[in-house]
């Protein structure tokens, strides 16, 4: 039986904005070991680079090998998708294979779906019913049809302008998450003079001194975007633990003169988006609240929740969720 001739989904004007793909493994849940990764490189290989650039698997898998996120065989929609927005893929290849080869009318069902990394919006979807021809082996029997299938996908892949793909500090920062590590902090300044002793106590209090204060008045002064460390709610909840980060913070941004920050709050991933945003808006409010606290003047701070855009690793595991729940600092001048 030939593949169907027409897509249940095609959004061929959206196709164009893929220029960054990943390809995730298949889910193969047929009696054919290599069905799904057959199935995989096909697509891969099929992919014309001078439309999409594909995150190559392999590179991938390295990143978390030997982690306790190491990745499965094969991904569901939800993990590729999750993973294309970590690597900064526009989009997410999956598939799935069910079905029995040894018999007599061997055949597979082969399902195939690439939707936008973030919103996960649905650009094409097909299912196939692979039949081997007389002779021919169910390898190629997948890999031929599965082309063929995806064919008015890939070929409107991309719009044909030159954009780069996947950063390789990115990779290597995801590298170092996984593996629990914190990114390796910039050189910090040399320590201010102290103050002279007729200064006020108020203001000796608003000098950076230690090496993470120091690092952070610098990472503000120079406007950058980072996690705050030190900062642990109650679970999944908006129930402050520990707060020695925002203490650091208050004092790191107390020392300079001018400029503003904006406290950015993100959760993990669950099936209810609504809650999300309500549990990341409410962690923001309160992690700025104790800023406040801590001397910030309220005119110098702002705070919004994210939900659960933007996961830094997948949220499949219980270290994944822990780090995907998290503040981060933006500098405004």
């Amino acid at each position: 039986m030939p593949p169907a001739s027409e897509p249940a989904v095609l959004r061929a004007p959206e196709l164009a904005r893929v220029r960054c793909l990943l390809v995730a493994p298949f889910e193969n849940g047929s009696d054919a070991p290599r069905a799904g990764e057959v199935a995989t490189a096909a697509l891969a290989g099929a992919v014309d680079p001078a439309r999409a650039q594909v995150y190559p698997v392999a590179e991938l898998r390295a990143v978390f090998a030997g982690t306790p996120l190491e990745l499965p065989a094969g991904f569901g929609p939800s993990l590729a998708h999750e993973l294309a927005g970590i690597v900064g893929a526009d989009a997410a290849l999956s598939g799935a294979l069910e079905g029995r080869t040894r018999e007599a009318d061997p055949q597979l069902l082969v399902s195939i779906r690439l939707a936008m990394a973030g919103d996960s919006e649905l650009l094409f979807a097909q299912t196939v019913l692979v039949r081997p021809a007389p002779g021919e082996k169910v390898e190629d029997a997948v890999r031929r049809q599965v082309v063929e299938a995806a064919r008015p996908m890939l070929e409107r892949l991309g719009d044909g302008a030159k954009r780069r793909c996947f950063d390789a500090e990115r990779a290597r920062t995801l590298r170092r998450l996984a593996l629990g590590q914190q990114a390796k902090p910039a050189p910090a300044p040399a320590p201010a003079p102290a103050p002279p002793p007729t200064a006020a106590p108020a203001a000796a209090a608003r000098v950076a001194r230690t090496p993470r204060q120091l690092e952070w008045a610098g990472r503000l002064g120079s406007g950058e975007r980072f996690v705050l460390e030190d900062v642990v709610f109650a679970g999944r909840t908006a129930e402050l633990q520990r707060d020695a980060g925002l203490a650091d913070l208050a004092i790191a941004f107390g020392s300079l003169p001018a400029g503003s920050l904006r406290l950015e709050a993100f959760v993990d991933t669950t099936p209810d988006r609504a809650a999300d945003d309500r549990l990341s808006a409410a962690m923001a409010q309160v992690a700025g609240e104790r800023l406040i606290a801590l001397g910030v003047p309220r005119t110098r701070i702002a705070w919004q929740g994210r939900g659960s855009t933007e996961p830094l690793l997948p949220n499949f595991t219980a270290r994944g969720r822990a780090t995907n729940r998290r503040v981060e600092v933006v500098s405004i001048k």
